[in-house]
C-alpha cells in the first residue's frame, strides 16, 4: 500500500511538471521565469534591467516584498534592487544583467525572505565635514556638488564636479578621511589632489558648469544658480544611487527661477541620468542650458544631430592625463549646442515645472575609457542602448 501511494505521488508530481510550471503551480507558483534580450550589436556588460513589481506579483505567489534573481544559464544570483519611480512605495525590481549583442538569457524570480546581500556598487553621502559637499560615485567614477557652507566662504558655484577613479572600489570615504588627516598632519601626499593608485580630484569647476551643471540662457548670457541648499537621498543602492538636490532661487533675466535636480546613477555607468526641472517666477517658460567645462587644451564634438556633446581635455595635474566628459539627450530630443566663455551648452526650451531629462557623466584617460575617440563611442553606444532597450518576455 506504501508503495502504490509513493507511486500515486510520483505519477501527479510528473503531471505537474509536464503541465509547465512545476509543483508550485498547483498550489501557487513560487517562482516565475522571464527571457531577457539584447536586441544590440553591442555588449551590455553592467546593465540595469528594471521590471514592474506588478507583472512579478501577478506570476508569484503570496505577498512577498523582497524578491531574489538567479541567472539559469550559469545558476548565479544577480544583484537587485528595490526602486521606486516616484517617491512612494517600490514599484520595480531593478537587475543588474550582462548580455552579449544579441544574446537572450533566462532568469528565474523568486521571493527571498531572507535575500543574500549584495555588494555595493554604489554610494553617496552628505559631507558636512567637509564645507557640506554631496558626493556620489559607482564602480566607475565619482561626482561632487558644492554646498551651503562652501558657499559662505565666497566659493559659488553649480557645477558638477568629477573625481577620476581607475578602481572599482568605493572611494569617497576613503578620500575624505585621508584628505582631512592630510591637512591635519600637514602632509600633502595623503591629499585627494595626488594619485596614490586609485586616482585623484584633478578636475577644475569654479564657475563653469562642471560635468552637467545647469542654468539658464537668456541674451547670450549663461545665468546659473549658486551652491545647492537641501539634498536628500532616495535610493542608496547597491545598484542605483539617487539623490535630489535644491538649489535656492535666482534672477535670470527679469524672471525668478528655482531648481530640483533628481540625479541617478548606476552601477557600470560613466553617466548620471540628470532630471531638472526649472520653475519661473515671473515667466511660463524660458531657455534651459545644461553644460560641460572647457579649460585650456580642450576638444569639442558637438553633434547637434544626435543631441550629444563630447569634451576631451588635460586635467590640472599635467601627469594625471586626460578627462572626458559628455551629455546625452534622452530619445526624441532634440537640443542646440553652443560653445561659449567656459562651456559647452546643450540648450533646450523649458516650461516652468516641467522636467527635462537628460545624461551627463565623465571618464578618464587612465581608467576604462582611454581617449577621445574612446569616448565618443562609448558616448554613441550609450545613446544606442537608450533607444533600444533590453526586451524582457515571460514564459
Amino acid at each position: 500500500m506504501v508503495r502504490r501511494k509513493t507511486v500515486r505521488i510520483a505519477f501527479a508530481l510528473q503531471l505537474c511538471l509536464l503541465a509547465g510550471g512545476g509543483f508550485a503551480h498547483a498550489a501557487g507558483a513560487r517562482r516565475a521565469i522571464v527571457a531577457v534580450s539584447n536586441p544590440t550589436d553591442l555588449d551590455r556588460p553592467e546593465e540595469i534591467l528594471e521590471i514592474p513589481l506588478a507583472e512579478i506579483r501577478t506570476r508569484i505567489a503570496g505577498h512577498a516584498t523582497r524578491f531574489g534573481v538567479t541567472n539559469l544559464a550559469n545558476h548565479r544570483n544577480l544583484p537587485v534592487q528595490l526602486d521606486s519611480k516616484a517617491d512612494g512605495a517600490a514599484d520595480r525590481l531593478l537587475v543588474l544583467v550582462n548580455l552579449a549583442p544579441h544574446q537572450t538569457v533566462r532568469l528565474s524570480i523568486h521571493a527571498a525572505y531572507n535575500p543574500a546581500q549584495s555588494k555595493p556598487w554604489v554610494f553617496g553621502r552628505a559631507v558636512p565635514e567637509h564645507k557640506d559637499d554631496f558626493a556620489w560615485e559607482n564602480d566607475k567614477v565619482a561626482y561632487r556638488a558644492y554646498g551651503p557652507a562652501l558657499q559662505a566662504t565666497d566659493e559659488t558655484g553649480s557645477g558638477i564636479d568629477v573625481w577620476s577613479k581607475r578602481v572599482p572600489d568605493l572611494v569617497v570615504n576613503t578620500w575624505y578621511r585621508r584628505d582631512a588627516e592630510g591637512q591635519r598632519t600637514h602632509n600633502p601626499a595623503l591629499s585627494y589632489h595626488k594619485d596614490t593608485g586609485q586616482g585623484l580630484d584633478s578636475y577644475e569647476v569654479g564657475p563653469t558648469r562642471g560635468c552637467g551643471g545647469t542654468g539658464v540662457w537668456k541674451d547670450g548670457r549663461l545665468l546659473a544658480s549658486k551652491n545647492y541648499t537641501s539634498a536628500e537621498v532616495l535610493a542608496a543602492g547597491p545598484i542605483r544611487f539617487r539623490v535630489r538636490i535644491r538649489y535656492a532661487p535666482w534672477q535670470a533675466g527679469g524672471a525668478e527661477v528655482s531648481e530640483e535636480k533628481i540625479i541617478s546613477l548606476d552601477a557600470g555607468s560613466h553617466l548620471n541620468r540628470i532630471e531638472s526641472t526649472f520653475s519661473f517666477n515671473g515667466a511660463e517658460s524660458g531657455q534651459w542650458a545644461a553644460g560641460l567645462a572647457t579649460h585650456a587644451g580642450f576638444h569639442a564634438a558637438p553633434l547637434a544631430e544626435e543631441s550629444l556633446v563630447s569634451v576631451w581635455e588635460p586635467l590640472t595635474d599635467p601627469d594625471a592625463g586626460g578627462v572626458g566628459t559628455g551629455m546625452v539627450l534622452e530619445p526624441g530630443k532634440t537640443g542646440r549646442i553652443t560653445l561659449t566663455g567656459s562651456n559647452a551648452l546643450l540648450l533646450l526650451p523649458a516650461v516652468s515645472g516641467a522636467p527635462v531629462v537628460y545624461y551627463a557623466g565623465a571618464t578618464w584617460s587612465k581608467s576604462d575609457v582611454p581617449d577621445e575617440a574612446a569616448w565618443i563611442a562609448y558616448l554613441h553606444a550609450f545613446r544606442e542602448r537608450l533607444q533600444h532597450p533590453l526586451k524582457t518576455r515571460w514564459e
